[in-house]
């Protein structure tokens, strides 16, 4: 018995895990980032406009 004995049927085993698994929930687990990242982007410059608005109410900013 040698390495390659070993490593092959691991090799393999990794191959099928990234096929059947990965592979199937790469689309919406990308979808799902890109649509969190947004609605974190679009949070934030709204409170961000909250912010800005109240220091300039308030006089700290010009």
């Amino acid at each position: 018995m040698n390495l390659q004995d070993l490593l092959t049927p691991v090799g393999k085993f990794i191959e099928w895990t990234f096929e059947t698994v990965l592979v199937p929930i790469s689309s919406p687990f990308n979808l799902g980032v890109i649509v969190l990242g947004l609605g974190g982007i679009a949070f934030w410059l709204r409170k961000q406009r909250q912010y800005s608005e109240k220091a300039r109410q308030s006089g700290d900013i010009i």
